[in-house]
């Protein structure tokens, strides 16, 4: 059975943290690939401000062509409408029964799972591995997945990684304000920004 770790986001664009992070996830947890999957419509953000999925796609393959162990899946961009996680790992369950799925997230988001599209179905059907990314403490870090396990019978494992205070915000709005982004993204994602003329306006 492969273990995945599934790398989701908008990836607007996507950055050296979630390289880092999902390079964390792979040594730490011992995953065989990690998957990243961009979302089509996420819910929780304004869709005015994501740029088209092709350039998405093709700058997250820029970003990990050299990694092995790293692979594109276009299987929440494969279906229509919002995107719900809980829905993405029934799908993948049902598509790839042979796998066992790893979900990465950041603090905030295990802070804010409970807000989620049916938390439980999550929790349920896949082992969080979590990251402190906005702050939080590693004391913080396991109380709130102490608490998650015992009221949702989850499995969540804490990793770490180095503290990288990039966003993909920040890279837009460094870009819109003609500042240099060059030691957050990878080169060739910088180079694909720039020949496609990205973010360079307050309308993507």
């Amino acid at each position: 059975m492969s273990q995945i770790g599934i790398m989701g986001g908008t990836f607007n664009p996507i950055h050296n943290a979630h390289l880092t992070m999902a390079m964390a996830a792979y040594e730490q947890a011992g995953l065989d690939r990690i998957w990243f999957m961009p979302s089509k419509n996420p819910p929780h953000k304004n869709s005015s401000e994501i740029i088209s999925e092709e350039h998405r796609s093709n700058m997250i393959k820029q970003a990990i062509k050299d990694t092995p162990y790293f692979a594109f899946s276009d299987f929440e961009l494969r279906h229509e409408g919002t995107t719900y996680t809980a829905q993405t790992l029934k799908r993948l369950q049902k598509t790839y029964p042979d796998h066992r799925f790893y979900f990465l997230m950041g603090g905030d988001s295990l802070f804010e799972l409970e807000t989620w599209y049916h938390p439980e179905m999550i929790m349920k059907m896949t082992t969080i591995l979590a990251f402190s990314r906005n702050g939080e403490t590693m004391q913080q870090m396991y109380e709130r997945a102490a608490y998650l396990t015992s009221n949702y019978q989850a499995d969540i494992r804490i990793l770490s990684m180095p503290d990288m205070p990039i966003s993909s915000s920040l890279i837009r709005s460094r870009i819109l304000s003609g500042l240099s982004v060059s030691q957050m993204i990878p080169p060739d994602v910088e180079k694909y920004i720039f020949k496609e003329n990205l973010y360079t306006t307050k309308e993507v």
